[in-house]
C-alpha cells in the first residue's frame, strides 16, 4: 500500500503544471484566435474561437512558473507526509532527467549542466510538458471542428484526456516516466477534468459543464 501511494504522490507533482497550464487559458486567455477566423474546406472554423494565442501562451506561462517553483522547492523536499509509513512529498520526476534523451544529447555536446540545475530544469520541464498538452488541445479542436462538433460541446475522452496523452510523448525525451504514472493518471485526469469543468460552469467561467 505505501509503493502505492508514493506513486499516486509522484505522478500528481509530476502532472501538476499540465493541469494547472491547461487550465489557465479558460480564465486567461480571449483575444485573437489562433486560426485567426479561417475556414475548412468542410464550411467549419479551423479550430474557433475558444482557442486564442493568449490562452495558449498564458497556460504554458502558468505551467513553466510552476515547474521552476517546484524545481526550486525541491532543495528543501522531500517532505515526510506519513513519517511511520515513509511516504514523503518529493520532485521524483527531476531525478529521472538524466536517464532521459535529451540529458544524453546535451552531455554529448558538454551542456548537461542545464539539466542538472533543478530550477531550470523545472522551467524547461514546465514550458515543454504543456506546450505539448496545449498541442495536443488544439489538435483536439481541429478533430471536433472535423466532426462537426461546435465549441463548447463535448468530445467524450477527447477533451479530458487528449492533452494528458500528447503532453506526456512530448516530456518523455526529458522525462522518461514510468507506465505506472500514467496508468494513474489517465482516470485521475479525466476525474480531475469533469469535476474542474463542473466548478467553472456553476461559477460562470464556462458555459458547458462538461
Amino acid at each position: 500500500m505505501t509503493d502505492i501511494v508514493q506513486i499516486i504522490i509522484d505522478s500528481a507533482v509530476f502532472v501538476l503544471p499540465l493541469w494547472f497550464g491547461n487550465a489557465s487559458p479558460t480564465v486567461l486567455g480571449g483575444g485573437r484566435p489562433i486560426d485567426g477566423g479561417r475556414y475548412w474546406r468542410d464550411g467549419n472554423r479551423l479550430l474557433g474561437d475558444g482557442k486564442t494565442i493568449r490562452g495558449f501562451w498564458a497556460g504554458v506561462l502558468v505551467s513553466t512558473i510552476i515547474g521552476g517553483l517546484f524545481g526550486l522547492l525541491s532543495f528543501i523536499f522531500p517532505i515526510r507526509l506519513i513519517p511511520e509509513n515513509n511516504i514523503t512529498l518529493r520532485i521524483e520526476y527531476l531525478s529521472l532527467v538524466q536517464d532521459g534523451f535529451l540529458f544524453g544529447v546535451l552531455r554529448s555536446l558538454r551542456m548537461n549542466q542545464i539539466l542538472e540545475n533543478p530550477i531550470s530544469t523545472g522551467l524547461i520541464i514546465g514550458f515543454v510538458i504543456t506546450f505539448g498538452g496545449l498541442t495536443g488541445d488544439i489538435l483536439g479542436s481541429f478533430i471536433k471542428r472535423r466532426s462537426g462538433i461546435e465549441r463548447g460541446k463535448t468530445f467524450i475522452f477527447l477533451d479530458q484526456l487528449g492533452f494528458l496523452v500528447i503532453g506526456f510523448i512530448f516530456i518523455y525525451p526529458i522525462v522518461p516516466w514510468p507506465i505506472e504514472w500514467f496508468l494513474i493518471l489517465v482516470p485521475t485526469t479525466f476525474v480531475v477534468h469533469i469535476v474542474a469543468n463542473l466548478i467553472g460552469f456553476f461559477t460562470g467561467i464556462q458555459d458547458n459543464p462538461l
